[in-house]
């Protein structure tokens, strides 16, 4: 009997110990922005600088890369990724730009030269108010003279291309959406609960922690995090099927120690239909495959973009290719 009551006080121990462990991890995966240094980019002469509200009557402020000696080929709605501003936009678009696109790049609200909202501090994770933000600069087109007879893309980097995959999703004028580092917060928490766990319980305690116990303590700190940082995450999951048969195209770094490729290959999974594509670029770290290969990366941007262009143009389906990408440097 005293065996039994002694393994059963260890039993109820560890119990408590692996759900208080977990608990500090979630929380401190919600609360904690990793170091995501976003390079700083000058502002470029070339663009205008416009300005629309939000829903809430903030002032955003974008870049505005227009054709003004040719007809465009399409716009290009570019979402930054966290940290960054609107002048970063060249560092992934200039070959879009240097085959006919014009591009409009958005500063996020307490980004550049947008409004701050007042009480929120935004980290990696996505928002209400990101997504708010993108379907305002989608308003602001849809209202514009010019930019409203284009045909209509997005391009999202990191934090701002899971922004983007949620806006396209509510919007079916976006005829495409393409973004480079893209993540979805229960697949990436999730993911690093298990890889965290260790820190703070040996690995044969981690073992024993169920996934469903897993995603209600995720669930709890979502919540609590949310509470304390007067925002509302958003369930990027519950989008991927409005994308259904819309063109997509997930681009990933096989080097990416944030982001891993199993996230964009869940992502991609989730996506019904032929119409995406995810291309896993190799050497490339997180949002670097541009600068490993500036060439070759332009050259699918631009036939990603103008493929599905003609493809909305025509109303013909058209089967892309539907397979992963792992070419050479």
């Amino acid at each position: 009997m005293p065996i039994l009551s002694t393994v059963s006080v260890l039993a109820v121990f560890v119990v408590i110990a692996i759900h208080a462990a977990i608990v500090r991890l979630a929380l401190r995966m919600f609360e904690y922005a990793p170091p995501m240094n976003a390079n700083e980019t000058a502002a470029d002469l070339r663009a205008e600088i416009v300005n629309f509200p939000t829903s809430e009557k903030e002032t955003l402020t974008a870049a505005l890369f227009a054709h003004r000696d040719r007809r465009a080929r399409g716009l290009i709605l570019f979402c930054h990724e966290f940290g960054a501003d609107k002048w970063s936009a060249m560092s992934y678009c200039e070959g879009l730009w240097q085959a006919g696109f014009n591009i409009l790049a958005l500063d996020f609200r307490n980004h550049g030269e947008s409004d701050e909202h007042v009480g929120y501090e935004p980290i990696h994770w996505l928002t209400s108010y990101e997504v708010d933000d993108v379907q305002s600069a989608l308003r602001f087109i849809a209202e514009h003279p010019d930019l409203s007879k284009l045909p209509l893309h997005l391009y999202g980097i990191s934090r701002g291309g899971a922004a983007a995959l949620v806006a396209a999703a509510e919007n079916p004028q976006v005829h495409s959406v393409c973004t480079d580092g893209a993540y979805t917060t229960l697949s990436m928490t999730r993911l690093y609960a298990r890889r965290w766990l260790t820190l703070f319980v040996p690995a044969w305690m981690a073992k024993l922690v169920p996934g469903w116990h897993i995603d209600m303590t995720i669930a709890i700190a979502w919540r609590i995090s949310q509470f304390k940082r007067l925002c509302r995450y958003v369930n990027i999951e519950s989008s991927l099927s409005k994308l259904a048969n819309r063109p997509v195209m997930l681009i990933s770094g096989k080097r990416d120690n944030y982001v891993l490729p199993d996230i964009a290959m869940w992502i991609y999974e989730s996506i019904p239909g032929d119409e995406r594509t995810l291309w896993i670029v190799p050497n490339a770290k997180h949002n670097q495959a541009r600068s490993i290969i500036p060439q070759q990366y332009d050259g699918r941007l631009v036939e990603f973009f103008t493929r599905s262009e003609v493809d909305s143009r025509s109303d013909n389906e058209v089967t892309h290719v539907d397979e992963i990408a792992t070419e050479v440097d």
